[in-house]
C-alpha cells in the first residue's frame, strides 16, 4: 500500500463531498483527531479508515482508496490455457518446503469491501 496516495485518494474524496475536515470524521464514524493525524501524516491511513470510508461512501471502493482502481477499470485476467500443464504440476509436499519465500501478512477484500488484515502467521 503506497500510504501518500491513499492519503492523496482521501483528501480528494473530502473535498470532492464538500466537507470540512471534522464532517468527514463524523461521517465515517471516526474522532476529528484521527482524521487531522491522517492529514498532518502524522499516521498512516488504516485498513480501518479505508473500510470505513468504502462503507460509508456508495461509490468509493477499497480498490479505489488502496491501488487507484475504479470500479471502471477492467480487472479480470485472462489465464492462458497451458497455465498449468501436466508437466508443471509437482505434487510433492517438499516442493512446497523448499520455497525461501515467508508470507508476511494477508489481506482479505470481502465483497461488502471490509477488510481483515492478518499479520501474525
Amino acid at each position: 500500500m503506497n500510504n501518500k496516495e491513499i492519503l492523496k485518494r482521501i483528501i480528494s474524496i473530502i473535498e470532492d463531498s464538500n466537507l470540512t475536515n471534522s464532517e468527514f470524521a463524523e461521517k465515517i464514524g471516526v474522532p476529528k483527531s484521527t482524521i487531522s493525524h491522517l492529514l498532518s501524516e502524522r499516521n498512516n491511513p488504516s485498513l480501518d479508515i479505508v473500510s470505513k470510508i468504502s462503507s460509508t461512501f456508495n461509490d468509493i471502493t477499497s480498490d479505489y482508496l488502496i491501488f487507484g482502481q475504479s470500479q471502471q477499470e477492467n480487472t479480470s485476467l485472462e489465464v492462458p490455457s497451458d497455465l498449468f500443464s501436466e508437466k508443471d504440476i509437482d505434487i510433492t509436499q517438499d516442493s512446497v518446503k523448499e520455497s525461501n519465500n515467508k508470507v508476511k501478512s494477508i489481506i482479505i477484500i470481502y465483497e461488502n469491501n471490509k477488510f481483515e488484515q492478518i499479520d501474525k502467521l
